[in-house]
């Protein structure tokens, strides 16, 4: 899990260092692709900017093709130990060469994958911000990839899932139930009335810095059923 999380960590930023040069920043939209650089392709499919675009700006589909070579050869140059044509010649998107670093390194996502959620679990002496910071960090590392190899419905999806509202609640539910089992009905009655316009994701924050008096609130209501039955 933590050789994961570096290495979305060094995709992140390498994907911020590629962005700041104006000639790769398009290559890094989501959904763009191109084709596998071949004899019979090599523009790879890029054609070049119209009469729309500012002059000073406008780029022909050779010149396009010179910088995508410069930006995967930059990208190889990070990640030497992945073979040159399976980036620079046989990449068909930028999505496309994570995944084939992903998979390099057993990291590529997989429908079962996903069940592995179910093995997290607070681990003796680990602080309950860790907890949430690894169920955080899991789900968005399984978030569906477009033209990855994960169909839904018997579909790739056509682009990057994003984290929605309520999966943030799930995280959330998940958490708050794996540090104690009573904490999510304490949480609803307790912010009862924020909860009626808020969403539970955005209190967690309030949650969080409230957590220690709510667990101790938890075990002083365990201690009096105790005694009450002796």
């Amino acid at each position: 899990m933590k050789q994961l999380h570096r290495l979305e960590a060094w995709r992140q930023n390498l994907h911020y260092t590629l962005s700041l040069d104006q000639n790769f920043a398009a290559f890094l939209v989501d959904g763009f692709t191109w084709l596998k650089k071949t004899n019979a392709n090599p523009l790879r499919g890029i054609a070049g900017d119209g009469e729309e675009v500012a002059e000073a700006n406008r780029r022909t589909a050779t010149q396009k093709c010179t910088h995508l070579d410069l930006m995967l050869g930059q990208i190889v140059n990070y990640y030497p130990i992945i073979s040159r044509n399976t980036i620079i010649k046989n990449s068909t998107s930028i999505n496309s060469i994570w995944q084939s670093i992903r998979l390099h390194y057993g990291f590529q996502s997989t429908g079962g994958h996903f069940l592995d959620f179910n093995s997290i679990f607070l681990e003796p002496n680990e602080r309950p911000e860790d907890l949430f910071q690894r169920l955080a960090s899991f789900i968005e590392n399984n978030l569906l990839c477009a033209g990855g190899n994960i169909h839904h419905y018997g579909e790739v999806p056509e682009v990057d899932e994003e984290l929605s509202p309520s999966l943030e609640n799930l995280i959330v539910l998940t958490w708050l139930r794996l540090i104690n089992r009573d904490l999510p009905n304490l949480v609803k009655q307790r912010y009862g009335t924020e909860l009626r316009s808020k969403t539970l994701a955005s209190l967690k924050p309030e949650i969080s810095q409230a957590l220690d008096s709510l667990l101790d609130e938890i075990h002083s209501a365990t201690d009096a059923k105790v005694y009450g039955r002796q």
